[in-house]
């Protein structure tokens, strides 16, 4: 397997050299660092200025996310947030479609967010427009309503997805069910429990000036950005610092977990608990995924390309500020299940016990690098994963400094980190789909 991975890396190397560029060497992704300031509201502000093209984005970064949900109001988080959106009238419609603005949000294990993508020609008037929105949502019994209708829609797209059910039930092992491993648009049940009062409470609790900031890429200067946000966002009341505590991780009683679904493929993923993120920790994490399975030459990959056993093959990665968890999967045809877990296991097994060469952690650095550089090049990505980078505790500056702590990562340090992170024994075992549900 190790033989396969060398192999395949060789192709692929040099393409890659040129894709990280000299990062490496230089310790960092970008000519500008993001700064950080406090704006007159109160309201921390993250700025990046990147001049590669005349386009603004805005995230306003929530505290809490499926953390600060209460038991038995799952989906609060989500429900909240995307009210926030709801559009008031057919002017403002037209007047985001002209500016060709775009509003967005998504809700994670530790924070919400709501990212705003336009022209920078246009961002007066689009801060002005959804700056209204958020700060006077309309959140009327009819719109609630609408809203958890659209959220039982994405929980049965989710339960059709494999790779989300996977991952769904590695969530909820570790947190138990509660705060992180929550169901994101909530069940039949909890969206039934949820009323009104509950979602005007959780948006007085967290959308104050103590619980938001605002990740920002953009070609214009800070000082206008900055005036622009002061001006727009000053109607969040003051509040008090939320502290919403991270959702502590537990040891799963049970871990065998078999999602049965009548499906003519099968999905196999195996779990491991990582420690909570500090920016070595975030880099090991992120190279033991690199490593693992993104793409051809990753360690996964000859269960796909040799042995036929899947015809996908991945690692990722999840975040929260109390642990990491990551995943190996694939995803293979029915038949050929029970040898695809037992091939799945041996690789893991075999990156357990032997680790990794120097000139494997030298490839996967080199690796690492570019596919941070592909996923980060669009604005929007980078601004999502600055606010991340702060929500974690890592800090909005770990955006920069990630390459150096990438080249910090010793053989001895990446290979220890695999040996308490990765026993066999810890894997949390998932299969999706009707082939192993005959032997769980």
């Amino acid at each position: 397997m190790r033989a396969v991975w060398r192999t395949s890396v060789v192709a692929l190397f040099a393409g890659l050299m040129v894709a990280a560029g000299q990062a490496g060497v230089d310790e960092k992704a970008w000519k500008e660092r993001p700064q950080r300031s406090i704006m007159t509201t109160g309201i921390p502000l993250i700025y990046h200025q990147d001049k590669a093209s005349a386009v603004t984005v805005v995230g306003l970064y929530i505290a809490g996310g499926k953390a600060a949900v209460p038991e038995g109001l799952d989906g609060l988080a989500y429900l909240t947030t995307r009210l926030t959106l709801e559009i008031p009238d057919e002017g403002k419609i037209q007047d985001l479609m002209v500016q060709a603005t775009r509003m967005s949000h998504f809700c994670l294990e530790d924070c919400s967010a709501i990212v705003i993508e336009c022209l920078s020609e246009n961002l007066e008037a689009a801060l002005r427009v959804a700056a209204k929105i958020i700060q006077d949502p309309l959140m009327t019994g009819l719109r609630i309503s609408r809203v958890k209708e659209m959220m039982k829609l994405f929980a049965q797209a989710e339960e059709d997805d494999a790779v989300l059910t996977g991952h769904n039930a590695a969530l909820d092992a570790f947190f138990q069910g509660k705060g992180y491993g929550s169901a994101s648009y909530g069940s039949d049940d909890s969206r039934k429990a949820i009323e009104r009062k509950d979602i005007l409470a959780f948006y007085r609790r967290l959308f104050t000036s103590k619980g938001v900031f605002f990740s920002v890429v953009t070609d214009l200067d800070r000082a206008p950005v900055q005036s622009l946000l002061e001006g727009c966002f000053s109607g969040f009341p003051g509040g008090e610092r939320t502290g919403i505590p991270a959702t502590p991780l537990a040891a799963p009683s049970d871990r065998e977990i078999v999602r049965v679904k009548g499906t003519k493929q099968t999905y196999i993923g195996r779990a491991f608990a990582l420690p909570a993120p500090g920016p070595i920790e975030q880099a090991k994490g992120y190279l033991v995924e690199v490593l693992l399975g993104r793409g051809p030459g990753s360690r996964l990959w000859g269960l796909r390309a040799t042995d036929k056993l899947a015809y996908n093959v991945n690692a990722h990665l999840t975040w929260t500020r109390s642990a990491g968890i990551l995943e190996a999967y694939l995803e293979t045809e029915n038949a050929k299940a029970a040898r695809a877990a037992e091939a799945l296991d041996r690789s893991l097994a075999d990156l357990w016990e032997s680790g990794v060469t120097p000139e494997e952690l030298e490839t996967a650095k080199t690796l690492s690098k570019a596919v941070f550089l592909r996923s980060t090049e669009a604005k929007t990505e980078r601004a999502k994963l600055l606010g991340l980078f702060e929500v974690l505790g890592l800090g909005y500056d770990h955006l920069s400094g990630i390459f150096g702590t990438i080249d910090a990562v010793t053989l001895d340090g990446l290979n220890a980190f695999i040996r308490e992170s990765l026993p066999p024994e810890r894997a949390l075992k998932i299969a999706v789909g009707p082939a192993l549900s005959a032997e769980k």
